[in-house]
């Protein structure tokens, strides 16, 4: 998913330095690789950093400058990216939005509800309940 943004957001750009543009998709790259494997609910970004070999500063601005915000709203909002992705195509007789809560790492689910009706503009049960209409 990322890379095809940064693809997108660095084809284009002529004007820039083309060797830094590598560098920061590089980065970028290893970021979305490195939070593939995440599996934490809060992002521990000295330790990401750690791990893809970047310092702190440079993932930031890397983030901001290739998609307009933070790596941790980022990754926010990948997990709830991922938790509709499931709520549209569970089956909401078998399928709870606890259960595809807790499957992206929202242990709280009111914070949950908060966060994915702000990204959504529905409650996550709504998508549930709708999700054989949406696919229909």
């Amino acid at each position: 998913m990322l890379q095809a943004l940064v693809d997108c957001l660095t084809a284009g750009d002529v004007s820039g330095n083309p060797k830094r543009q590598r560098n920061h998709a590089d980065i970028m790259n290893r970021f979305e690789d490195a939070l593939v494997l995440y599996s934490e609910p809060h992002l521990n970004l000295p330790a990401l950093c750690s791990a893809i070999g970047v310092p702190e500063r440079t993932l930031r601005m890397c983030s901001t400058e290739v998609l307009g915000m933070s790596p941790t709203r980022y990754h926010l909002l990948r997990r709830l990216n991922e938790a509709r992705s499931e709520l549209l195509s569970a089956d909401p007789e078998t399928t709870s939005v606890t259960e595809i809560a807790h499957n992206h790492q929202f242990l709280e689910l009111g914070r949950f509800a908060v966060a994915y009706r702000t990204a959504f503009g529905e409650l996550p049960s709504f998508t549930l309940r709708h999700s054989t209409i949406k696919t229909a």
